[in-house]
């Protein structure tokens, strides 16, 4: 498919031949001459990447090959480099004519996901201290907030795989209240807030970038689905749902299961308010994004990127509960929905608006990134990246 109705690749691709790669000089900042002396053992390494060639303004972080072929098809990827720690089946970055946009394929799952974004950011090729990151993957959407196809930014990532989970037989008779069979870690009944955690149940990234993302993204003419999507979209009742794709911004759900029905929907949007103090709402889920975060995170704490340059892009490839005429085994199962193709096109369609935006300003505006900086809490719940999160409780067991 041509997406001639994205604000034009050409010029993206002109602007990324006009200024040549240059290899780096060394970064004398970057370097510890001396170790200090030190009574306690703890030896930390410098930070930096003093040696790296490679320094691309902008990432797109892929999850499988249909997230990631639309943009190879849109986009002037001709250098491919091989990576030690990539997926056995993505073990290839892709970059354009001079590096300043690359792309990478994590493979599904978060395993998959922490394990690859970790390869390639600790990297020695790859200085990403000034890189935006751009994941750009499909998921299931609520229907309340969005639709088939649909464009969805992120202020919160949840991750909701994080409970002890017990089957319906096992606790209905005991527990006939429970709105279901997971309970978070360390409490003793659904929708307690967990009594210890790990620290990846919740990220904020930076609402500043995501509402400029936001805001370019509306301005393109999105793939609206072919008409088995608009026939099913008809049969469910809320507003978004039965409407045209469009760009909205509401909040992302991890988990490695999938999951479908009214039960489930209720209770991980429940979760999700308490975990964020009522502060997100969930409208997509997916497998990666909690994993890739805390990657960034720990990364960003020794300086070798800026958690503030990442954007989280779902766009909508099914929803994630059926319609009050069907099952959730007849959907999950049975359904026909017309596909997922719009999702897969407005991820570049979507995607694009933003990258085209840091190239073209990259002097003026990206590069020393003031003008979008944060002005809400960034990171995880341990106030790893300094701050304090407005999410979580006053105390809590580390797990």
């Amino acid at each position: 498919m041509k997406f001639s109705h994205c604000i034009s690749l050409a010029s993206l691709a002109a602007s990324a031949i006009s200024t040549p790669i240059l290899k780096r000089e060394i970064n004398s900042t970057a370097l510890e001459e001396d170790v200090p002396d030190t009574s306690n053992n703890n030896i930390q390494t410098a930070y930096g990447k003093p040696f790296a060639v490679y320094q691309p303004k902008a990432f797109i972080i892929s999850m499988f090959e249909l997230e990631r072929d639309p943009w190879l098809k849109a986009m002037d990827f001709v250098h491919n480099i091989t990576v030690p720690g990539l997926s056995p089946v993505y073990p290839t970055i892709h970059c354009t004519t001079n590096y300043t946009i690359c792309q990478v394929t994590t493979g599904e799952g978060e395993i998959n996901a922490a394990s690859s974004v970790t390869a390639l950011t600790l990297n020695p090729l790859f200085d990403l201290t000034k890189t935006y990151f751009l994941v750009a993957g499909i998921a299931g959407g609520e229907p309340e907030y969005t639709t088939l196809g649909g464009v969805t930014f992120a202020k919160y990532a949840v991750q909701v795989g994080l409970e002890y989970q017990l089957a319906y037989e096992d606790y209905h008779e005991t527990n006939s209240n429970w709105t279901s069979g997971y309970v978070p870690y360390g409490a003793t009944s659904p929708l307690e807030y967990p009594g210890n955690v790990y620290g990846t149940e919740v990220f904020e990234i930076n609402a500043n970038l995501r509402d400029r993302a936001v805001a370019l993204a509306s301005n393109a003419t999105l793939n609206n689905g072919n008409a088995l999507n608009k026939k099913f979209r008809k049969l469910y009742n809320e507003t978004a749902a039965r409407g045209d794709a469009k760009v909205v911004k509401c909040d992302v759900l991890t988990s490695d299961n999938y999951f479908t029905g009214k039960v489930l929907n209720d209770y991980f949007g429940n979760l999700t308010k308490l975990l964020t103090n009522g502060s997100a709402t969930y409208c997509s889920t997916a497998q990666e994004d909690n994993a890739t975060l805390e990657v960034l995170t720990r990364l960003d704490k020794y300086g070798l990127l800026d958690f503030e340059r990442v954007m989280v892009m779902r766009t909508i490839s099914d929803f994630s509960r059926p319609p009050a005429s069907m099952s959730a085994y007849e959907y999950f199962f049975n359904r026909t929905d017309g596909g997922i193709q719009a999702s897969l096109d407005n991820l570049v369609i979507a995607g694009t608006p933003i990258l085209h935006d840091i190239l073209h300003n990259w002097e003026t505006v990206y590069e020393k990134g003031h003008k979008y900086a944060a002005k809400n809490y960034q990171g995880d719940i341990y106030g790893t990246l300094g701050g304090t999160p407005d999410f979580g409780k006053s105390s809590f067991e580390v797990a």
